[in-house]
């Protein structure tokens, strides 16, 4: 013990000097915007690169699970193409078709770092600004949704999962229409909340939750399936337990969805709160 104090003692201007240097980092990445995007996207890419490294060895040894969730996937994604695009009877001048209104653009995506056990979960995907990812952009699998893209760095990306406090999606009870929202309680990574469906929703277990098309996925993508829906006295909406159909903590290769609308969506829908 008194050999411990006396190397501290020894070296304690040298701990200060770490100190002060690590609270001089810190006060000037929060206060300049310029500094806290380089620091962002320099620690995005030292720990997208780490966990890349330790998600291919992890990789290695499911690689034949792997091999039959893609093929079931191409599959499933070559059977829903025509709704990813709509048909148009005349001729349209686009850059991206000349025959269909394309709204979606999807870019294949491998997560590199997953977390479940948090309140607010956050994910990491080898894919970035280089390859074409934008902020706020959705991020699906073939039978399910991941979340939000929230930090863009050049070579990897920060995504917000929908298994995270402050994560709102806009789905709806796919029999009926009726329109809520996706919340997650903290609890199963498997299990999440809807809100704001009223009463005379007529909400029934085993009723299929997709999205809206609101939140920026495509509209009709599979959530989940309702396992609980029941009224409280007095009260005017349901209390709604979905069970996902994909299993994120079990999530590797995704989706990175890119909504060629979203400008014009959002610029109008700015005008309507002014």
């Amino acid at each position: 013990m008194q050999n411990l104090l006396a190397f501290f003692y020894r070296y304690a201007f040298v701990f200060l000097f770490l100190l002060l240097e690590f609270i001089s980092i810190r006060l000037i990445v929060n206060r300049n915007d310029i500094q806290r995007e380089i620091y962002l996207n320099s620690s995005s890419i030292l720990s997208g690169k780490m966990y890349e490294r330790i998600g291919k060895i992890k990789s290695y040894f499911g690689l034949q699970e792997v091999n039959d969730g893609l093929a079931a996937e191409n599959a499933a994604l070559r059977a829903k193409l025509a709704e990813m695009q709509l048909q148009t009877a005349g001729s349209v001048d686009s850059v991206l078709d000349t025959t269909t209104h394309q709204r979606f653009v999807l870019l294949p995506a491998q997560i590199v770092n997953n977390s479940i056990e948090l309140t607010n979960n956050m994910i990491t995907i080898n894919k970035g600004s280089l390859d074409g990812v934008k902020k706020y952009s959705t991020v699906v699998e073939s039978n399910g949704i991941i979340g939000f893209v929230t930090q863009v760095g050049s070579r990897y990306s920060s995504i917000m999962s929908v298994l995270n406090s402050n994560a709102r999606v806009s789905v709806m009870v796919k029999r009926s229409g009726y329109i809520g929202n996706l919340v997650w309680d903290g609890n199963s990574p498997l299990l999440m909340n809807i809100e704001a469906i009223p009463k005379h929703g007529n909400v029934q277990i085993g009723d299929t939750i997709v999205t809206t098309g609101f939140s920026h996925f495509p509209k009709g993508h599979p959530v989940g399936l309702v396992t609980r829906a029941f009224v409280l006295p007095g009260e005017n909406f349901y209390l709604i337990q979905t069970k996902l159909f994909n299993d994120i903590a079990k999530a590797n290769y995704v989706y990175v969805v890119d909504d060629l609308h979203r400008t014009e969506i959002d610029s109008l829908s700015q005008h309507t709160k002014e």
